[in-house]
């Protein structure tokens, strides 16, 4: 069934990012000519990806900048900062009227407008990079150099240069062959033919900063950013939390890439693995694996007027936003990726954006993301038009606008891992009370935003190498090459140990100050698993080092895990010159072949092998773990792992070929309608009793000689079971779906209304199925479960003491 779609019924107008930077003004701004001789380069730390969309989305950009400098020539501060955007701005004017042409360099992303007159907004696309260069490599993409433009004297023409950087040494330089400074060769523009910009009027307050919105009934105000001053709107909903509070929650360890696969896991939504305070309503690129994701807030927006909103993820992401406060209207609006986008990839499906919502300023809305992610990268963002803002631009939604769902039931165990979105504090764990804190830090000017609460250890390794003669490594006589196909060269052969799946790398060329010359600038890369026969992976033109004593490298070939233990570089270099490198960095990961025998220090397996994967996993034995209450699973395909249950393991799944998996049950097993197991599975059930008076029924203390196995018929269907094991304050819900259909399970109080949703999803498979929550968040009463599905509707008491 698929979701309803809010989509706009109007022609679809897709821009290229040529295009959508073309047609993006200055965002209101009207500069004037100010100072000769310098510029100004302003800086945006934290981007989320290093693309020129990312910075134009953040919210800060661009009237906030984190730092400002003023610059001399049209070549940028090199190595400032990771996960970073920036912006050079002024005017470029020539004594005598001619014809230039323009170059531009730089890593990772850069854009070069230059307008027709002074006007900014008149500015034109001249020059671009998508992918990086050398500081002076001026002839790697045709895109980096401009057509003629003939340029007038007595004319200030304005000009800006975007840039952004993920990891490494980040810059932009713009250049220019001029008749009246050198034709032939590519030259920085200097202070003599720049002006700054002028007569900027004032920015609006930045985010955060407290203010007065007239309104006496509000409290905390504090302005956007975008100048408007809003505070909290009285309300007796306590589901509404602290502002600027955005709560994500990651739910680990659930295979398969689409929604449906979180929605039927018993840990979702109560059950998190992982939670952080996010700093803005997304989350930048990591590699956590085989997880799903949970973020639920209430909005409200400064203005009323019309917003757009749009959401990009990987893999499947939907976002939904209530008519209202209340989390059950949250299908009025709602968005969807339904693959994977990038982190900025707006409209790679027609149903990622909504149509113009009208939202009341007096209100609160109820917004809510759902995420999974199976293989790969994985990411996610919201973003918003708004009424006020640039039409056409995507931004990132700032926390100002968001407030936390208070009146969630997701509760991870004392002592779990968390973020709790605070710099200035340490060891964020979870308390008694299912709340995320970190040890504050102590000491005079910890709070200094400037300060790191964990600096570096002392000598541990950071990504900049310094320049001295010491720290690099020279070749300057050749050799025989262990490659026989390459002739005798400079050369430098790197051994893994053992045969590894490679995949990023970093370069650092050769960086010693006034030598850089020495660096290898055009080489050869070469891999092998034996170290005698070779295969070539690609030819590369490097930039050489700066030669300063920050020096971040570069980031090198993508090896897509491919498998070797050597790898060879060669310098191709013309001439007799020594040749030499900084370092080299590799991420690998360490891959015997599959069937490989190894031992995964699980007792409880046997025939250890490596898989596909690069995991050692074996087959597990036939032992009762004693974790789970009960298990049910429901129609689908198993994998070779151990389902074991205190009282009963429940299945209609099918076991996959040539896999091993058994159910261990405390009382009995259950195989329903459907059950299946495919050509080569090994399939075993068994009977192991655990010890009741254990803690948490840790381990087994007894094993039943006997072995037996229950069928269906034996057993009544049960729509729907509340288990609470002993003193333990983990409560597994158990609730029979005969077909596909709507799902809806509910915690009701004592006076029978909603306080908290467990499943409101649409399950495309029937079967038997669970949630596990704590009851640490109910208060000591009486409560009611309700399950609803296609219109029957089921009742189960539930006491709290």
């Amino acid at each position: 069934k698929k979701p309803k779609m809010d989509v706009a019924m109007t022609q679809k107008i897709i821009y290229t990012i040529i295009i959508s930077a073309i047609t993006i003004s200055l965002f209101g701004q009207q500069p004037c000519v100010g100072t000769a001789g310098q510029i100004t380069w302003q800086q945006y730390r934290g981007l989320y990806d290093d693309e020129i969309n990312e910075l134009l989305s953040w919210p800060d950009f661009p009237d906030h900048p984190y730092e400002t400098k003023t610059l001399y020539n049209t070549k940028s501060v090199v190595n400032y900062d990771n996960a970073m955007g920036a912006m050079m701005r002024g005017y470029i004017y020539v004594p005598t009227s001619d014809s230039v042409t323009f170059n531009l360099t730089g890593n990772e992303q850069a854009r070069f407008y230059l307008s027709t007159d002074e006007n900014p907004a008149n500015k034109v696309l001249r020059a671009y990079l998508n992918v990086n260069t050398g500081a002076e490599e001026y002839t790697k993409y045709p895109t980096q150099t401009s057509i003629k433009l003939y340029l007038q004297a007595g004319v200030n023409y304005y000009f800006e240069i975007l840039y952004v950087d993920g990891t490494g040494s980040d810059y932009a330089n713009l250049f220019w062959k001029a008749p009246f400074v050198d034709i032939n060769n590519w030259k920085p523009i200097t202070a003599g033919f720049l002006k700054n910009i002028g007569c900027l009027p004032s920015v609006c307050p930045p985010q955060g900063t407290p203010c007065n919105d007239g309104n006496a009934s509000t409290t905390g105000d504090i302005e956007d950013g975008n100048c408007h001053c809003f505070g909290k709107l009285p309300t007796t909903n306590t589901c509404i939390g602290e502002r600027s509070i955005i709560e994500n929650f990651r739910f680990d360890n659930i295979a398969g890439s689409e929604l449906n696969d979180l929605y039927i896991n018993p840990a979702y939504p109560a059950m998190p693995s992982f939670s952080e305070v996010l700093p803005l309503f997304g989350k930048a690129i990591t590699t956590n694996t085989n997880h799903g994701r949970l973020t639920q807030a209430f909005l409200q927006v400064p203005v009323s007027g019309l917003y757009k909103f749009n959401v990009t993820g990987d893999d499947q992401t939907v976002l939904y936003l209530s008519s209202d406060e209340s989390p059950a209207n949250k299908q009025a609006h709602q968005c969807l990726v339904s693959g994977f986008t990038g982190p900025t990839q707006y409209d790679k499906y027609q149903w990622q954006s909504t149509s113009f919502i009208y939202l009341d300023a007096s209100k609160y809305y109820y917004i809510e993301l759902n995420g999974k992610q199976s293989s790969g990268s994985a990411h996610f963002g919201v973003f918003w038009q708004t009424p006020y803002g640039t039409p056409g631009i995507w931004k990132r939604i700032a926390s100002a606008y968001l407030y936390n769902y208070d009146c969630t039931l997701a509760c991870m165990p004392q002592g779990a891992v968390c973020d709790d979105g605070n710099i200035f504090t340490n060891n964020d764990v979870y308390d008694g009370n299912c709340t995320c804190v970190g040890t504050p830090c102590v000491g005079a000017g910890c709070n200094n935003p400037l300060a790191s609460y964990v600096p570096y250890e002392k000598c541990n390794v950071t990504d900049l190498v310094d320049n001295r003669e010491d720290n690099n490594w020279l070749s300057c006589s050749i050799s025989p090459n262990p490659n026989p196909a390459r002739d005798t060269s400079h050369w430098i052969k790197y051994d893994l140990g053992e045969k590894h799946r490679l995949l990023t790398s970093h370069i650092w060329n050769y960086n010693v100050a006034n030598k850089t010359i020495f660096g290898m600038q055009n080489v050869a890369i070469d891999y092998s698993e034996d170290g005698v026969t070779w295969s070539n992976f690609g030819t590369y033109n490097w930039a050489l080092a700066t030669g300063e004593g920050g020096y971040g490298g570069f980031v090198g070939p993508d090896f897509q895990s491919l498998t070797a233990r050597y790898v060879l570089i060669t310098s191709l270099d013309a001439g007799n010159n020594c040749r030499g490198l900084s370092k080299v960095s590799f991420k690998a990961v360490y891959c015997p072949d599959m069937g490989t025998p190894c031992n995964d220090k699980n007792p409880l397996t046997i025939d250890d092998k490596y898989n596909d994967q690069c995991e050692c996993m074996g087959v597990p034995m036939a032992e009762n773990l004693c974790v789970n209450t009960i298990v049910v699973l429901g129609d689908s395909l198993l994998h070779p792992t151990n389902y074991s249950a205190v009282m009963h393991v429940q299945s209609m799944s099918q076991v996959a070929a040539n896999q091993a998996t058994s159910f261990i049950g405390g009382d009995y097993i259950e195989l329903n309608p459907g059950f299946s197991s495919e050509d080569g599975a090994i399939f075993l059930a068994a009977i192991d009793t655990c010890n009741s008076t254990t803690a948490n029924g840790a381990r087994i203390a007894s094993r039943m000689a006997a072995r037996q196995i229950i069928k269906a018929d034996d057993i009544p269907i049960k729509w729907l079971t509340v288990n609470q094991t002993g003193k333990s304050d983990e409560i597994t819900i158990g609730y029979y779906l005969d077909r596909p259909g709507d799902v809806r399970i509910e915690i009701l109080d004592a006076t029978l209304k909603p306080i908290y949703n467990l499943a409101n999803h649409n399950f495309i498979n029937k079967g038997h199925y669970t949630k596990v929550f704590r009851s640490k968040k109910l208060g000591s009463g009486l409560y009611t479960v309700a399950y609803t599905t296609e219109g029957k509707s089921f009742y189960e008491k539930m006491k709290i003491d």
